[in-house]
């Protein structure tokens, strides 16, 4: 490809990518959480298989400042989704967890999610789905490498 055809094509991709990001594939549920919230909730769902977290892994974890995440806990803590609890050992450590609402919105979030996904496979077919998931593979690849130079 020459730079003109470079160009173009990384055009119609950018434009492709910004459709995706506004077609919000977590929304659409009942909920009136933020998109945010939902991935915190899925996050504390299946992170250390839903045992209590320290915000400071959370936010590892999404890639997130600590403030961002302590932030979202509280809105997620005022709607009785999560809980906080100090650690029995050290008062000063914090644990966070999904409360019995705030798993069983997680467990209706990830169920919703899959049933998406799953019906994005039936949609594109075997052929164009297995495609896609080599495409987003070495796309993964890329954007880890770029990132590492």
């Amino acid at each position: 490809m020459n730079t003109q055809q470079i160009t173009e094509r990384a055009h119609e991709l950018e434009s492709a990518i910004r459709g995706l990001k506004h077609t919000k594939f977590l929304a659409g549920d009942d909920s009136c959480l933020k998109d945010s919230e939902k991935y915190i909730l899925l996050m504390l769902a299946t992170l250390n298989d839903g045992r209590p977290v320290r915000p400071s892994e959370a936010a590892k974890k999404l890639n997130v400042t600590l403030a961002a995440i302590t932030h979202l806990i509280n809105s997620l803590e005022e709607q009785e989704l999560v809980t906080r609890a100090a650690s029995p050992d050290d008062r000063r450590m914090v644990f966070i967890s999904l409360s019995a609402k705030g798993a069983a919105m997680a467990d209706a979030l990830r169920k919703s999610y899959w049933k998406k996904i799953c019906g994005l496979v039936e949609h594109l077919g075997d052929k164009d789905s297995g495609e896609l998931v080599a495409l987003m593979n070495k796309i993964s690849v890329y954007i880890k490498d770029a990132a590492d130079v």
